[in-house]
């Protein structure tokens, strides 16, 4: 493979494996996206759902577990952590009591902004790489695989 200097990390990989260069690429991604969120101190997971909230107001602990794909315990743990830190208020559902939605606050909203800029920036570095033909090609191969998966 030329000059890419790659380190074999598991036996099973391949040099030219598609699933390792793409846990590299997802692992870096995330990487630069935690580091820019470290100053804000948040953490991706809260980042997405204050995202979330802001494009959906008033979903629900089960619409979170779908979009963020976490579990039930992670999900309520996430939302008290944000209750404390004022970001986000429970309101009962409209038909079910028993039942919880999430509004985020104003404070939320605010810390929604700043995190979506955070996120944008740290994105910033690869959106450049590709030509709009790379990327329309990348994103029809990616949409391939996820499907063979699912």
């Amino acid at each position: 493979m030329g000059e890419d200097n790659h380190i074999t990390r598991f036996p099973w990989e391949q040099e030219d494996s598609s699933t390792l260069l793409i846990k590299l690429a997802f692992t870096n991604i995330r990487r630069e996206i935690e580091t820019s969120l470290r100053p804000l101190s948040l953490t991706p997971q809260q980042s997405q759902s204050l995202h979330l909230l802001a494009m959906k107001p008033g979903v629900m602990n089960a619409d979170l577990e779908k979009l963020l794909f976490i579990d039930k315990s992670s999900v309520t743990s996430l939302i008290n952590g944000m209750v404390k830190r004022g970001w986000v208020v429970r309101r009962a559902h409209d038909s079910d009591a028993r039942m919880k939605r999430i509004y985020l606050t104003e404070q939320g909203v605010e810390m929604s902004l700043k995190a979506s800029s955070a996120v944008a920036q740290a994105k910033e570095k690869s959106d450049h790489l590709l030509t709009k033909e790379e990327a329309a090609l990348l994103h029809v191969l990616l949409r391939k695989i996820i499907k063979a998966y699912e």
